[in-house]
């Protein structure tokens, strides 16, 4: 009966769901066809304000920076509660994995699997890298760069097992990555205020349009967000994989 309700609940939630998504998706403007000023403000001030050609990183670690900060820690919180809820309980102990499989084993990576891993490594590596320091010059920035800096150790878990992630994972220089990552952004604007401007002011000097080292803090605004971000997704799927590959039993009483 309880099954029943709940089906019929999701049915009625998700039919109201799509009717709402469907008149919303109707009423944008067709493509191309942007209606709000606030975008073409924003195109005719990123280049003689901030040098930078990118008005999306100018909005998102400049004109609405503090925003940013709260969305930064946003994430923060919820890694945190995440690794803080998966934590190891008292009243539990960690026993070797039980292998459930029909065979009683498990097929290790095959050669194909293990060479994509070791090739993909190294090239999403140096992408992530490449997003996040060209974030004010190019499409990417911190959020996406940290993204692929993390996905590229996935590579690792999925050519190869566990153990190989967690030898990356050792001691507590994830966790300091994702500290120090978001303690520099929030830290950053506090320069300005030293110098009695408001938080998050830009004051660095904005260089050259184009050059790597312009646009005043974004560069660092990048770095340090996806310093954080890569090394929230890095716990986070650790975390995640601890929880299913290693099996916890409660004590006796």
């Amino acid at each position: 009966m309880r099954q029943k309700l709940r089906i019929f609940l999701y049915l009625v939630s998700a039919l109201l769901f799509g009717v709402v998504f469907v008149a919303a998706m109707a009423g944008l403007p067709n493509f191309g066809n942007y209606r709000g000023p606030y975008g073409d403000l924003v195109m005719q001030t990123v280049l003689p304000l901030r040098q930078t050609q990118q008005g999306v990183a100018a909005v998102t670690f400049d004109y609405r920076g503090f925003d940013t900060v709260c969305e930064e820690f946003i994430l923060f919180a919820a890694v945190a509660g995440a690794i803080l809820l998966m934590r190891h309980q008292e009243s539990e102990e960690i026993t070797k994995p039980t292998d459930r499989a029909s065979d009683r084993s498990l097929p290790a990576p095959g050669p194909a699997v293990i060479g994509c891993g070791v090739v993909m490594f190294p090239f999403t590596l140096l992408l992530g890298i490449y997003v996040v320091l060209h974030g004010h010059l190019s499409p990417g920035g911190g959020f996406q760069g940290g993204v692929l800096l993390a996905t590229a150790f996935y590579f690792v878990y999925l050519s190869g097992e566990y153990r190989d992630l967690l030898e990356f994972m050792e001691g507590h220089v994830v966790t300091l990555f994702k500290v120090t990552g978001a303690a520099a952004f929030a830290l950053l604007g506090v320069i300005p205020m030293l110098r009695h401007h408001p938080y998050m002011l830009n004051v660095m000097p904005l260089g050259k349009a184009g050059e790597l080292l312009s646009s005043g803090f974004l560069p660092l605004d990048n770095c340090s967000v996806g310093l954080e971000v890569a090394a929230g997704f890095l716990l986070l799927i650790s975390a995640f994989l601890r929880q299913v590959l290693v099996i916890r039993k409660r004590r006796s009483p």
